[in-house]
């Protein structure tokens, strides 16, 4: 049975995606022009994103694997 996905609104700039045993989160990071969402796992940043949806299908895929 394949596990379904479960996001989590931890505040406006916060989310968190559990899927089996995985935890991973996507943070907004404000930093000017360089503001990016970071696919975070563990304290270690795997990604940054400009566009959440994109954010999401990257944590997604990380979460997968």
């Amino acid at each position: 049975m394949t596990e379904k996905p479960i996001w989590t609104q931890e505040s406006s700039r916060h989310y968190t995606l559990n899927l089996a045993d995985r935890r991973v989160e996507v943070r907004y990071e404000s930093a000017g022009f360089q503001s990016a969402w970071a696919i975070v796992v563990g304290s270690r940043v795997v990604e940054r994103c400009q566009e959440f949806m994109q954010a999401r299908g990257v944590a997604l895929a990380v979460a997968s694997r």
